[in-house]
């Protein structure tokens, strides 16, 4: 079988239409609203932390369970308007991090000291899911995670007395990420 240059052009062209449907379907439907509403959901609970992390630790906790819910509620609603296969080996990868950062490695290690300390981990442990989800799927997950990362280590290795206030800004890196996919993602 011969292809001709013409053809090959044109299956490039067709491939490279298919990508930028998928993109502007991705950025309509999806990505964003998940970007905004965990990176509010993270300013206010650094807030809360900030404030008095022992007096606000269960109105934080509140904060995270609403954001669950409303990240299932998100997924469902935009679930009827793109239909697509969950990769298993994905999840899979998820849950086993996941598994292994909150069941395994702090009680190998002993427990956490602090709420700072918690806070800073459960965030490295999150972001490492969203680089993970950057490698495989699209890079922005990647430098958002890698970002955020670095905003956490920075805070807490190099000023740990601006600690929060980085915090509240890494839930501002995920807002700003949610509004570039929106509005800017080719």
């Amino acid at each position: 079988m011969n292809i001709t240059q013409e053809d090959a052009q044109r299956a490039l062209q067709d491939i490279e239409a298919s990508r930028l449907a998928m993109r502007g379907a991705i950025r309509s439907h999806r990505g964003h609203l998940f970007l905004w509403l965990w990176g509010l959901v993270w300013i206010v609970m650094s807030a809360l932390f900030w404030a008095d992390a022992h007096r606000f630790q269960y109105a934080a906790t509140a904060v995270g369970v609403a954001g669950i819910i409303a990240s299932f509620a998100i997924g469902m609603f935009q679930n009827r308007q793109i239909r697509s296969r969950i990769d298993k080996r994905f999840v899979t990868v998820c849950a086993v991090l996941l598994g292994f950062g909150y069941l395994v490695w702090p009680i190998f290690f002993g427990g956490l000291s602090s709420y700072k300390a918690g806070f800073g981990y459960s965030t490295l442990l999150w972001m490492q899911l969203y680089i993970v989800a950057g490698i495989w799927f699209d890079n922005y997950l990647l430098w958002v995670g890698l970002a955020v990362s670095a905003l956490v280590v920075a805070g807490f290795l190099l000023v740990p007395g601006l600690f929060w206030a980085l915090t509240i800004l890494c839930g501002a890196v995920l807002v700003g990420s949610g509004f570039y996919v929106r509005y800017f993602w080719r």
